[in-house]
């Protein structure tokens, strides 16, 4: 039943990237990742109860605790004070526009899950599936960050290739060492904190967070 679970949630978070391309809204953004980090969470609960079960290890479970502080509230309500001081609510202009950014994250999609399969033997299989899924994450998650044009999506792009990274450590190889999640939430931290302040100079300077018009800056 627990495997079940367990493949259930590997799709939804690679569903939610296929509804964070599709969205237009900058909170709906910050939503997404949100509700795919509680999913996430949810993933290394269980695997968490398991190990803790199985071998009184706990490591999991402080991981989990880590991703519900940090990524399901903190930096999300970060996000949203950032959202609230900008000068947009929804994104209009894209580098390309939303049906062909879906398009292309089911190609992303599919293509991993036949480069995979074909490494591993040509054969479906469950590590297969996950290694899929997650890869498929951390590439939309990349091709999410360049296809817009506003530095919170590009910010939310970036955090949504680190939970693909996640979930490729979780999924397949049940996790990574505690020091490293920690290692790693801290420089996510750092990194969401000091784009979070660029946002709001880039707003300040350009009355816009437009990438694109960052050339005005030039002296």
């Amino acid at each position: 039943m627990d495997m079940e679970i367990m493949q259930l949630l590997s799709v939804l978070i690679l569903l939610s990237c296929f509804v964070l391309v599709a969205n237009k809204r900058t909170k709906s953004y910050i939503r997404t990742f949100q509700a795919q980090s509680a999913l996430l969470a949810i993933a290394a609960f269980i695997l968490g109860m398991e190990n803790l079960s199985g071998h009184g290890a706990i490591e999991i479970m402080f991981v989990c605790l880590l991703i519900v502080t940090l990524k399901v509230y903190y930096i999300p309500k970060l996000l949203s004070h950032t959202f609230a001081n900008v000068d947009y609510k929804v994104e209009k202009n894209f580098f390309y526009n939303i049906p062909l950014l879906v398009l292309v994250s089911c190609a992303i999609a599919v293509f991993n899950y036949f480069s995979i399969s074909s490494a591993i033997g040509g054969k479906p299989t469950e590590l297969g599936m996950y290694l899929a899924n997650s890869v498929s994450v951390i590439f939309i998650g990349f091709f999410f960050m360049i296809s817009r044009k506003k530095a919170i999506g590009q910010i939310v792009g970036l955090l949504v290739m680190e939970n693909g990274i996640f979930v490729a450590a979780l999924f397949a190889s049940g996790g990574m060492p505690v020091l490293v999640d920690v290692g790693i939430f801290i420089d996510l931290i750092t990194a969401v904190i000091i784009m979070g302040i660029m946002v709001f100079k880039i707003n300040e300077e350009l009355e816009t967070t437009d990438i694109n018009k960052l050339k005005r800056l030039r002296g």
